[in-house]
């Protein structure tokens, strides 16, 4: 299967959040490896507070094989720290994966 990465920028309460959260889903249901970078608002999504709807969601697509990175920045900006199993970018890791060998990339929500 493929290579995703969805870049998504709105928090999870949203309507763009919930719609990358369920296409997300959708994709790790199909047995593509996912990776979902949370940008600025999203950088709840990333978060020791994430939303319990979207927690549930995410937690079934870390159960799957997807992977969750958030930039440190934006967590601080918005006085956040990282969930237990998200992963902390910089900068230069943002660009890394963002420019890493995925089959599509995807976003911004």
């Amino acid at each position: 299967m493929a290579s995703i990465l969805i870049a998504v920028t709105s928090a999870p309460e949203t309507a763009g959040g919930r719609q990358a959260l369920t296409l997300a889903d959708s994709l790790v249901a199909q047995g593509h490896r996912l990776t979902v970078c949370c940008l600025q608002d999203a950088a709840l999504l990333g978060s020791s507070r994430i939303p319990g709807e979207a927690r549930v969601v995410l937690d079934r697509l870390l159960d799957r094989g997807g992977r969750c990175l958030v930039l440190l920045d934006d967590l601080a900006l918005r006085g956040l720290e990282a969930g237990a199993r998200a992963v902390t970018v910089d900068r230069a890791g943002l660009i890394a994966a963002l420019t890493a060998d995925h089959d599509r990339v995807v976003g911004a929500f």
